[in-house]
């Protein structure tokens, strides 16, 4: 029997010896090469089917007007500009559509997985393995990966500056250094919680400090450790070699700071054409120092909200405590549902590094640190709650949930000849992380991505795809002469007459993400806020299509005979719209002929 399982080992050595001859790389980079194509291709496949959250529909709105007017200011209320830079590029080269509007989020998050080859030295083969294959279909980062969110951005752009920054203290290379300080400046242009990370870098590095200041293997006491590096630097500072080396460094560290500042004004500067804006300033040097000032100006303020808000009570709990454990719960029970096998392997990596090895690897502690007070932070900082809090834990954690996983899989290799019962238990744990990611991913991010049930789903999500509607009013309206959509009712409209372009007339926090789809059809809108605006709006020529809360359907209806309604809601389970749609117009578009002029008797008497 021995001698059987002995073949069997042979057999998976030869196998992972022939699948990097095969890609002509060594068999981890290899295989997190074929993690990182895995992960681009769950993220972009069907990328467009679910129709938009309303966070999506309001950046990519802000992000066409971007496009279109050239004029941008930093709203810190959709977040960091990073998207908005970038989507407006892709916009103009691909379109405007679902698809498009995630495909920087999609491609980006796909290619994380890769980012675990810059610490490769400092993890186990099979390790660096599992952190790809953790970051590649772990539910919970695979959804908001296909999500035009920046919460995936932030947390790849400083997971991938902190990689660079430990390459850099491992190899002495500046351009490492000068990599982190990029990474860290596009995490900061994606998200303002960039800043959280930054804490959290400097919270676990003080408790390795401490650990090294008590590290009995070195040092008897902390205070010998003290003057043991205290000795290094005076060293260090008297020798010239040593003196020059440091002046190198510092140099260098300047230039990551200078580009971490030239990167940071370049994404939040205004851009104005006919005011102050980054190129008018370029062209005039002399008005540099007044689009700084305006440009810090944006980013306290934007500071200032968010961090502000973070007080704020959650739940509608009356105290912050109660409100906090709310969320908590909340976020622990995404956890469990979707991030089970991950939490629990990094648990068992992190205890298994810091009690069960003579010096546990700082790389593995840091993660774990700032993982796991991410777990615990994150939902007394946030004032709105979204499953999304949980990636800015669930990315560090992959470090030590690989080694949790791969500690199971070494062992079960390695008694492979002599104990197979050993081997199977193994075996059987790592076919249950892959049934479960397999079973939950594919439920959550494919099969119900607009779900109330789905835990993931955030309640701004419409569960309805109201995009068929969207398909009609894009056919009519480039052939339509007047108003293309008529939004009508004090539910949806703006106080006064109402009557200006769309989103001006309407209520934006109610209609959203219808106007991103008025974009995508590249409709013109008009409002009715009341009987009168209405009468006038349906005077002569009716809009193809009008939107109206559910409320309002029936009564509205009389006044549109021959229209054709479908009543869709714009949030998981609440705030009902019913389209009107006229059906004999869209067929004139589709077949290019003009619909006849049609003139409808309203009467107040109708409502």
């Amino acid at each position: 029997m021995s001698s059987r399982f002995e073949t069997v080992r042979v057999r998976i050595d030869a196998g992972v010896t022939a699948f990097g001859r095969l890609t002509g790389l060594p068999p981890v980079v290899a295989a997190v090469a074929a993690l990182t194509t895995l992960a681009l291709v769950l993220r972009l496949f069907a990328l467009g089917d679910r129709v938009a959250h309303f966070d999506e529909g309001r950046v990519a709105y802000w992000t066409v007007r971007y496009a279109e007017t050239g004029s941008f200011h930093y709203r810190y209320i959709i977040h960091g500009p990073f998207v908005q830079h970038v989507n407006r590029v892709v916009f103009q080269v691909l379109g405007r559509n679902d698809a498009t509007m995630r495909a920087v989020v999609a491609v980006l998050g796909g290619l994380l997985p890769a980012s675990v080859l810059l610490v490769r030295h400092r993890l186990r083969p099979v390790e660096t393995v599992l952190a790809a294959g953790f970051l590649a279909v772990n539910p919970v980062l695979l959804y908001y990966s296909r999500f035009f969110r920046s919460t995936v951005l932030v947390a790849a752009f400083m997971f991938v500056s902190l990689l660079w920054l430990v390459r850099a203290i491992d190899f002495g290379r500046p351009r490492a250094v000068h990599a982190a300080a990029l990474f860290a400046a596009l995490g900061f242009a994606a998200k303002e919680n960039a800043v959280v990370y930054v804490l959290c870098y400097a919270g676990a590095g003080g408790l390795l400090l401490d650990y090294a200041l008590m590290d009995p293997v070195r040092h008897e006491r902390g205070t010998d450790a003290v003057r043991a590096r205290l000795a290094a630097a005076r060293r260090l500072l008297t020798d010239p070699a040593g003196r020059r080396r440091l002046g190198y460094w510092v140099g260098h560290t300047v230039l990551a700071v200078g580009l971490f500042a030239a990167v940071t004004l370049f994404v939040f500067a205004p851009r104005d054409p006919n005011g102050l804006g980054l190129w008018s300033s370029l062209a005039s040097p002399g008005r540099l120092p007044a689009l700084v000032d305006a440009t810090v100006a944006d980013v306290r303020r934007g500071m200032e909200y968010w961090f502000g808000h973070s007080a704020s009570t959650k739940c509608y709990e009356d105290s912050l405590i109660a409100g906090y454990v709310c969320f908590l719960e909340r976020a622990l029970g995404v956890l469990w549902q979707y991030a089970l096998p991950l939490v629990a392997a990094a648990v068992v990596g992190f205890l298994a590094e810091r009690y069960a090895t003579a010096r546990p690897r700082p790389l593995v502690m840091l993660a774990s640190y700032w993982g796991f007070v991410s777990v615990l932070g994150y939902p007394l900082g946030t004032d709105i709650f979204g499953a999304w809090i949980t990636v800015n834990a669930l990315v560090p954690l992959t470090i030590p949930a690989a080694v949790g996983l791969g500690l199971v899989v070494r062992r079960g290799y390695d008694a492979l000849p002599a104990d197979p019962v050993r081997t199977a238990v193994a075996g059987v744990v790592v076919v249950a992380v892959v049934a479960q990611v397999a079973v939950t991913g594919g439920a959550a991010v494919y099969a119900n991505p607009a779900a109330d049930s789905n835990e993931l789903v955030q309640y701004a999500q419409p569960t309805d795809d109201f995009r068929p509607a969207v398909r009609d009013l894009a056919t009519v309206a480039p052939t339509n002469e007047g108003t293309d959509v008529l939004f009508y009712g004090s539910e949806l409209v703006v106080e006064g007459e109402g009557g200006g372009p769309i989103p001006e007339c309407t209520v934006m926090v109610k209609t959203l993400p219808l106007h991103w789809y008025l974009q995508v059809a590249r409709a013109d809108g008009d409002c009715a806020r009341d009987q009168t605006a209405l009468d006038r709006a349906l005077a002569d020529d009716p809009p193809p299509v009008v939107i109206v809360h559910e409320q309002r359907a029936e009564r509205v209806a009389r006044r549109l005979p021959g229209y054709e309604s479908e009543t869709y809601r714009l949030r998981t389970v609440a705030r009902p719209v019913t389209f009107f749609v006229d059906r004999e117009a869209v067929t004139a578009a589709a077949t290019d002929r003009a619909p006849p002029a049609r003139l409808r008797a309203v009467r107040a008497t109708d409502f």
